[in-house]
């Protein structure tokens, strides 16, 4: 068994299209937990009650699509699908992500001695797996 090569990662939009040169992506579901006692156990139990579910992605900027699509409608909604796709290793792993909002967008950046990239945050409803990578 081998370690997935990121470099084979890919993001795609709600239309399929991938976007632009998507160079990091992250998603984390955190669970917001409620603490109870049970009688005669000294430490506290917790049990799990929901969830919220963020992200974010970093691309090199090749256009202004994205950030013109977001600014223009903060309130949308979409579907993304992120996939890790290593030609090495039996399979793809591939999430759906659906209601994917963003927390905002930054409108213009550079630095002279560096490739133009940015970062957006975001939150979204729902997920499902696709495809996995099983060993």
């Amino acid at each position: 068994m081998e370690p997935i090569n990121g470099l084979y990662g890919f993001l795609f939009d709600e239309n399929g299209e991938q976007v632009q040169m998507t160079s990091e992506f992250e998603t984390n579901l955190d669970y917001n937990k409620t603490e109870y006692l049970v009688p005669g156990k000294f430490l506290t139990s917790h049990k799990v009650v929901n969830g919220a579910a963020s992200g974010s992605f970093t691309v090199k900027k090749v256009d202004s699509r994205l950030q013109k699509k977001i600014g223009e409608n903060p309130h949308a909604k979409y579907n993304y699908l992120a996939k890790l796709a290593d030609p090495t290793v039996n399979g793809e792993e591939a999430i759906l992500y659906s209601g994917v909002s963003f927390d905002g967008t930054p409108l213009l950046g550079y630095n002279l001695e560096e490739l133009v990239e940015y970062s957006v945050d975001f939150t979204f409803d729902d997920w499902r797996y696709v495809s996995t990578i099983d060993g």
